[in-house]
């Protein structure tokens, strides 16, 4: 990997790239002892970084043709992709601390609208998880690992975290989105009691209770009141528009803000072509 001939080190490339992701512990500590070799340590890391990718696609392919689609999974293949030293242990470790303070605070008793005070306690007095005023988003104000550790974060990164640790603790709370970049990024919360008749918006809701503004430190907006909100604004008025979207819809629009993102930070840009190579996936 360090010869002086251009032949030689593009076999040697194509020969660790036949390995597969298999040798990428190897070529990691190959790394680590290349850093005084130079031109080693550039076809290295050239070398290593396509094997990443390699194992991103593999695992984010696989996810895709799971049954569960699970949520957080794919947070993590995708945060790896960023931060290859992440550790599947590491990440979900990070949610534990918030879920066992919501714990506390939640209890059965409470109707949906205090469960969702109890939730905007912890998540925006204790744990002090604010949205990003700064325009454009930094690709660490989107990884959801980051976010967890600067406790800044945009719609979509906080309402991940959000609506994750509801769902662990049985809170029917799930994430709303489109394609259309104009559209915030929402939480709906499901009617599961039958409390829609009761409460009666005034509006057919798709079976949801209400809605909340993760950007407005969890805002409860019914549903009435978000659809005037859209028409006011000139945005799409389809029932996808209210209603949770799937698991593949939500990472599909993360991916695609981590690429927008990186298009407005010209230190990321090397890294687009990557990033519409896991959007093929969709």
């Amino acid at each position: 990997m360090d010869d002086s001939d251009q032949m030689v080190v593009k076999h040697a490339k194509h020969k660790l790239l036949e390995f597969g992701t298999e040798i990428i512990p190897n070529l990691e500590r190959l790394e680590e002892d290349s850093f005084v070799n130079p031109r080693q340590l550039e076809n290295v890391t050239e070398v290593l970084d396509a094997l990443r990718l390699q194992h991103i696609k593999s695992s984010l392919k696989g996810w895709l043709q799971s049954e569960d689609k699970n949520l957080m999974h794919a947070l993590f293949i995708i945060c790896s992709y960023q931060y290859p030293e992440l550790k599947i242990e590491d990440f979900t470790a990070l949610f534990q601390k918030l879920r066992h303070q919501c714990w506390m605070e939640v209890n059965s008793r409470q109707t949906s609208f205090e469960k969702v005070e109890a939730l905007n306690k912890v998540f925006f007095d204790v744990f002090n998880f604010v949205k990003v005023s700064e325009i454009p988003y930094s690709p660490f104000d989107i990884f959801i690992n980051s976010v967890m550790d600067s406790r800044q974060g945009t719609d979509i990164s906080l309402g991940l975290i959000y609506s994750i640790v509801a769902e662990s603790l049985d809170i029917p709370v799930y994430g709303v989105t489109t394609l259309n970049n104009r559209a915030p990024y929402i939480l709906a919360y499901m009617d599961k009691d039958n409390l829609l008749p009761i409460l009666n918006w005034g509006i057919e809701n798709n079976g949801v209770l209400f809605y909340i503004g993760i950007g407005s430190k969890g805002l409860i907006i019914d549903p009435k009141q978000l659809k005037e909100a859209y028409a006011s604004e000139g945005l799409p008025q389809n029932k996808s528009q209210f209603e949770p979207s799937p698991n593949t819809l939500i990472i599909k629009k993360y991916l695609m803000d981590i690429k927008r993102s990186f298009e407005n930070h010209v230190q990321f840009r090397y890294k687009l072509n990557d990033i519409d190579e896991l959007l093929e996936f969709f």
